[in-house]
């Protein structure tokens, strides 16, 4: 394996998949692209994990923001590794003790290459996909259960439906579940809908003039509707955003310019409490390599940062970013910072960027690539992945601490009088008392990291708050309450 292989950035990867008429031979490209690399210690980046690959690890967690379990346990997809070499799916402690859940086989009856992660659900389930594997070995959709039992939802099918799906569906307001595949739909790809038992719906087919080749997974808004950032295509051919409603209906649209303007949006979008949602550009910005920007729910556009702009600065954001509890945001950058070996970094809503953390690989000259943002657990650690480096050069797990403070979380913050909310937590073993915007409700504890509760008569939409032996804990984000 050559090493100039591995100076490839992201950008250049995923340009070089897209020459192909058929991404799943893109991502055996892709997958060649392996390279080494070490994780540098500082005081508040550490290493939880080294992937080994072979038989009993995963290798190469790619576009992978990790997701935490009603057990407690921070679980996630590997793209290689595993008995068959084709990808897993796993489970890690906060203190690095690894299990492998699934080794996905590809097939008609399994997946194989997973990248993108997994998505909690409401019942305690995860939900992704895998770019490759199934009857057409065009991807499917699954479920997972926290003991790695894999149920094959849906086998894409690009004559039919979509295929070579990036990145987990999202759990929606109505309960079910929303994705995107990158290509099917005439080969520009498509939105669909799935269910929690695998009825599969086509709600949107992208077309050029929309958005092409969609690679982030939609968002919904506090106002219902989906938005999709979609890699390339539009009126510059540099990618857009799409606002529909849970029904494919489109409501709008905006196009990257290109240039300073942003271009290649593939991470998803975030809303933060003033109503606008963030995200990044791999590509465009003052130096080409990447902008951070604002999105508003009429889709106007603001960009915030523009990387490259000093030595050291981050280079090609790849996925997007993570809303911490702090009301910054929290991501990454696959190249660049003092060793150009990818950064960590935040940003608040009004553009202030600040480089947490430089990756060090200078041993082996080799980038780290951190393709995605790292995920608050609930105790208030950021906890992401690395797509190389470590030990055996497979990618790790590591941990940073920027002085967040605990919370309680949920697969989903919206719900009615009378639904049951399922909360993730620390110490919830002793709970007193919970209320939703100061209104007491009824609650059952099942472990020391999850319990439910039910949305009361009265409440109003608002804070969850949830009174431990330890204290009294917010919940990361305002619930809203439906009528």
């Amino acid at each position: 394996m050559q090493q100039n292989s591995c100076a490839l950035s992201v950008r250049q990867r995923v340009a070089r998949m897209r020459q192909n008429s058929y991404l799943n031979s893109l991502i055996f490209a892709a997958a060649f692209l392996l390279c080494v690399g070490a994780l540098a210690g500082a005081q508040t980046v550490a290493t939880v994990y080294n992937f080994a690959g072979g038989t009993t690890s995963g290798a190469n967690p790619w576009y992978v923001t990790l997701v935490q379990g009603t057990d407690g346990q921070l679980y996630g997809t590997t793209y290689n590794g595993g008995s068959h070499g084709k990808g897993t799916a796993f489970k890690v402690t906060t203190s690095g003790t690894f299990t492998l859940l699934h080794s996905f086989n590809g097939g008609a009856s399994d997946g194989a290459y997973p990248t993108g992660g997994l998505t909690l659900g409401s019942d305690g389930n995860f939900y992704g996909t895998t770019q490759m594997g199934g009857s057409g070995s065009e991807g499917v959709a699954f479920k997972m259960t926290t003991t790695g039992t894999v149920t094959v939802l849906h086998t894409f099918n690009a004559g039919t439906d979509g295929a070579f799906p990036w990145g987990p569906p999202i759990l929606a307001s109505d309960g079910n579940f929303y994705g995107t595949a990158s290509d099917g739909a005439k080969n520009n790809g498509l939105v669909y809908k799935i269910t929690s038992t695998g009825t599969y719906t086509t709600i949107y087919s992208f077309d050029q003039t929309h958005g092409t080749y969609p690679i982030a997974s939609p968002t919904q808004g506090t106002d219902g509707f989906l938005y999709v950032p979609v890699a390339e295509g539009g009126t510059s051919f540099c990618g857009t955003i799409v606002k529909l409603s849970t029904a494919g209906v489109l409501n709008n649209t905006y196009d990257f310019p290109c240039a300073s303007g942003g271009s290649f949006p593939i991470g998803p979008l975030v809303q933060a409490s003033n109503g606008n949602f963030y995200s990044t550009t791999q590509n465009g910005g003052s130096n080409n390599e990447g902008t951070i920007y604002q999105v508003t729910t009429a889709l106007a556009v603001t960009i915030l940062h523009n990387f490259g702009a000093t030595f050291g600065d981050g280079l090609f954001p790849s996925a997007g970013m993570a809303l911490g509890t702090d009301g910054n945001y929290y991501a990454s950058t696959a190249e660049g910072g003092s060793f150009d070996d990818g950064t960590l970094f935040n940003t608040s809503t009004s553009g202030t960027y600040n480089e947490l953390f430089s990756f060090n690989n200078s041993a082996n000259l080799m980038q780290m690539s951190p393709l995605s943002p790292p995920v608050e657990y609930t105790t208030g650690l950021l906890y992401g992945v690395t797509e190389f480096g470590g030990t055996t050069n497979q990618g790790t797990v590591y941990s940073l601490n920027n002085g967040l403070t605990a919370f309680v979380n949920a697969p989903l913050f919206s719900g009615k009088q009378g639904s049951s909310v399922l909360l993730l937590g620390n110490h919830l073993t002793g709970t007193t008392r919970v209320t939703f915007n100061g209104v007491p409700a009824s609650f059952v504890v099942h472990s020391d990291s999850h319990m439910t509760a039910t949305v009361p008569s009265g409440a109003t939409s608002g804070w969850i708050r949830v009174t431990t032996a330890s204290g009294t804990v917010r919940s990361r984000k305002v619930f809203m309450v439906e009528r």
